[in-house]
């Protein structure tokens, strides 16, 4: 007699990595239905926007909304979404003003994507607080908006400034590195003289 030794299958087996799944809280509200909402960041956007520095916080509470979005007029004017966009007269697409959008801060979801978006407020926070300040004088009695688009060079490199006054180190537009003491001390006077 031939005996054989018994046999055994095995199942091959196969292991997986666990798999993550991201849940976007979808936002229900008011800029669902503005031209070029993207609302994917929306909620992260306002979660932001409580930390801005208390001096801008506390000027724009209440004046400004907050958009996470494609602002679809920028976006024809250059081309591209734009990281983030200040829009004091709510433009529509086709570049007519009046919309319920005026007053507002739009940031893209290129701009969460890149990692810049914080500076990206910062930035359009600055203009928005420009805008607002506009009515406020130098001792000399010229308009300080006026004076600093002058002193900076232009209202972009103004706001690009106040990004790195607040600690902020993303610039699109200045190409001079650091604020020099002088430029710091003007900040400082102006917010002094116009937030106060």
């Amino acid at each position: 007699t031939t005996t054989t030794a018994p046999t055994t299958t095995t199942a091959p087996t196969t292991t997986t990595a666990p798999t993550t799944t991201t849940v976007v809280e979808t936002y229900i509200g008011p800029y669902s239905s503005y031209e070029g909402f993207e609302g994917e960041n929306q909620y992260l956007l306002e979660s932001e926007v409580t930390k801005l520095p208390q001096v801008l916080f506390n000027n724009l509470d209440g004046k400004v909304q907050y958009i996470n979005g494609c602002h679809q007029n920028a976006k024809n004017n250059i081309g591209r979404c734009p990281y983030g966009v200040w829009d004091s007269s709510g433009t529509n697409p086709d570049g007519s003003t009046g919309s319920a959008w005026a007053l507002s801060i739009w940031i893209s979801n290129r701009a969460f994507e890149s990692g810049d978006y914080f500076d990206v407020l910062l930035h359009e926070a600055s203009h928005a607080l420009s805008y607002i300040t506009r009515n406020c004088n130098t001792p000399s009695r010229t308009s300080y908006r006026a004076e600093a688009v002058n002193y900076f060079g232009n209202e972009e490199e103004f706001a690009d400034a106040l990004v790195l006054y607040f600690g902020g180190s993303y610039n699109h537009y200045r190409d001079s590195g650091s604020l020099t003491i002088n430029e710091f001390n003007y900040i400082k006077n102006y917010l002094d003289s116009c937030t106060n």
